[in-house]
């Protein structure tokens, strides 16, 4: 009988595997939250421009696929069929003078599209908030300029317990109607979806926005978005100047990749005479040979060779190194599970070489850190962006 019952399992596990990885591999996103980028504000999310600027070249050169939060919500809500794998979403909230000064520069040379959500009792308040001629100009070069309330409270009924449902009602109409009609204003370009302030919400919240056009709402409710998740009520992923950059690999959904004989040697230099970048993967047969890549942060999109047949993968460096450290990473996806796999290690530009040695491009790697322990937002915790000009009730 124990045996008989033994096949029977085995039987339905294999017949129920293929349904299960199909369910795992249904294409999902991740919602990076972004604030505040090189400020001398004291904030726990600022980020330096340097990590920035190294995350946006890992996302862009590392296999990753950067997406409109349009593309998503259509995905989520049904409109669309599909998102590309590894897809991810980039927001920045509040309508701090970084989003121009230090993020749009970025974005708009990679060529990433990214969502600003801006307050509009925010812009123009403070010598560190958006102007109006910004937000104009970013919005006319294709950013996505959406809204964040308009004064950026907390929007639940139980932050304003002195207000009676009527009155707390007309309340929340207008901080979502009014900025919604004034970025409309302010852009030329129809507004369609919000952040909550502080990510809190509440069934009344989502449905007041929808009442108010909202076709999407953003939350900081920590995970990624599939298709069929509630437009009203997406996840997202905060970002905080702690956030190491491990950490963020595996927010965006890598996982630890296996590799031998990484050339040249982690910590070790480069010899622009032989000026190859190879390792091996280990496990390399229950990876999709078409998922597997490999790159040099520097040098974005370059030719490289990879043989299925021993899991072996090179590229020749043609090009400027620029900078001293250089970053490489190599990844895949598992056949069985769709799930991306990746490795990383550093070299150095040796001295005297013609490579162009600036700033430090990364810090070293060679594998996939530990992720550190999701961060979850504590709205009382958290400083309204300096410049606000209305007080919370």
């Amino acid at each position: 009988m124990i045996g008989r019952a033994g096949l029977l399992l085995a039987v339905l596990l294999a017949i129920a595997s293929p349904l299960l990885a199909a369910v795992d591999q249904t294409p999902r996103a991740t919602v990076l939250c972004y604030h505040v980028v090189e400020s001398p504000q004291d904030t726990p999310f600022l980020i330096s421009r340097s990590a920035f600027e190294h995350q946006m070249r890992y996302l862009a050169n590392a296999g990753y696929k950067v997406i409109p939060l349009a593309d998503l919500v259509d995905y989520v809500a049904g409109r669309k069929e599909s998102i590309p794998d590894n897809s991810v979403v980039i927001t920045v909230d509040d309508g701090w003078r970084s989003a121009y000064t230090e993020i749009f520069p970025v974005m708009e040379r990679m060529d990433l599209p990214f969502t600003v959500f801006v307050y509009p009792n925010f812009v123009g308040a403070s010598a560190y908030a958006l102007t109006w001629k910004q937000i104009k100009e970013m919005s006319d070069a294709g950013v996505d300029i959406q809204s964040h309330s308009l004064s950026h409270p907390m929007l639940t009924h139980r932050n304003h317990r002195s207000l009676s449902k009527p009155e707390y009602s007309k309340w929340l109409k207008r901080e979502l109607g009014e900025s919604k009609r004034r970025l409309e204003e302010g852009t030329g370009r129809p507004v369609k979806y919000i952040a909550y302030p502080y990510g809190e919400y509440d069934t009344t919240v989502a449905r007041t926005a929808a009442a108010n056009g909202y076709e999407g709402g953003l939350t900081c409710d920590f995970g990624p978005v599939k298709k069929g998740s509630d437009p009203l009520r997406m996840r997202r992923t905060v970002m905080y100047g702690d956030t190491s950059f491990s950490t963020f690999r595996r927010y965006v959904g890598a996982n630890p990749l296996e590799i031998d004989a990484p050339s040249p040697k982690p910590g070790g230099t480069f010899n622009e005479n032989q000026p190859v970048v190879s390792v091996k993967l280990r496990n390399f047969e229950k990876l999709d040979p078409a998922s597997v890549g490999m790159a040099v942060l520097s040098l974005g999109d370059t030719p490289f060779s990879y043989d299925p047949r021993d899991g072996s993968i090179s590229m020749v460096v043609r090009d400027e190194l620029v900078g001293d450290l250089q970053q490489v990473v190599v990844w895949g996806e598992e056949a069985a599970t769709g799930k991306r796999v990746e490795a990383t290690w550093s070299f150095r530009i040796e001295q005297g070489t013609d490579t162009k040695a600036s700033t430090r491009l990364a810090p070293p790697a060679s594998t996939l850190g530990k992720a550190e322990p999701a961060k979850k937002i504590a709205p009382a915790r958290l400083r309204e962006p300096a410049g606000s000009i209305e007080k919370r009730r």
